[in-house]
């Protein structure tokens, strides 16, 4: 192909060896090779030798700067679920412009691989069960992460209070177990955990209740923490 007044040649292609899947595209008069994906490279054809008008290159820069942020927002979540919030500020860090991580956060939506609501369930299941968080402590998490109101409320929903009283009872009878001091000291203590963990006043004082009623505060705790019988 001859150059034309508005075009510009390919002069060299290669492989990003440093990058992967990415190639060093030299263009006439333009300084510095511009560096597309394979998938932009097979798409637009960027053969050495084929000409290409500026606005075409300006077009392959952005689409490319898109396409790559898709690209690093499915690596990133690999391995394993995270929120478009999350998803955003890692994309920042990688310094992707904002108009070309909204792009990418939209068509991992579209796509599949972000969905807040599944990921605020997976976070609500896993708070609970493996580290004894209460619901209030689990909202404000949710909230940090940019989980929507709505999402935070719809999944909190499928917890009720009895669950809720469950779980706060035995992270207060697993915590227990390392508190010391005397009764009162233990009770005053225990609470702040349940409050901290994110435990409504009212869940607080019936799990208190409840360990008063079954005499738990009458086990006391030797100094490797192992139980023992009064």
């Amino acid at each position: 192909m001859t150059s034309e007044s508005n075009e510009l040649l390919i002069t060299s292609v290669k492989v990003d060896r440093k990058q992967g899947k990415q190639y060093s595209i030299t263009i006439e008069s333009i300084p510095e090779p511009i560096i597309v994906h394979e998938d932009l490279f097979i798409s637009y054809r960027l053969m050495k030798g084929r000409g290409l008008t500026s606005s075409l290159v300006d077009e392959i820069k952005e689409e490319n700067a898109k396409y790559m942020a898709y690209i690093k927002g499915i690596r990133y979540l690999a391995p394993k679920a995270r929120s478009s919030q999350q998803v955003a500020q890692y994309l920042r860090r990688q310094e992707f412009e904002e108009q070309h991580i909204a792009v990418a956060i939209a068509r991992l939506i579209n796509e599949g691989y972000i969905d807040d609501l599944a990921f605020a369930e997976l976070y609500v299941q896993s708070k609970r069960n493996r580290q004894g968080k209460g619901q209030l402590r689990i909202a404000q998490e949710l909230k940090a992460l940019g989980i929507s109101r709505e999402h935070i409320s719809r999944v909190l929903q499928t917890i009720d209070d009895e669950q809720e009283l469950e779980a706060a009872y035995e992270a207060a009878v697993k915590k227990l177990r390392s508190i010391r001091g005397d009764k009162l000291e233990r009770s005053r203590k225990l609470m702040q955990f349940l409050l901290r963990r994110g435990y409504s006043g009212d869940i607080c004082r019936k799990t208190m209740q409840r360990i008063e009623k079954e005499r738990i505060f009458s086990v006391d705790v030797d100094i490797n923490g192992e139980l023992l019988d009064n």
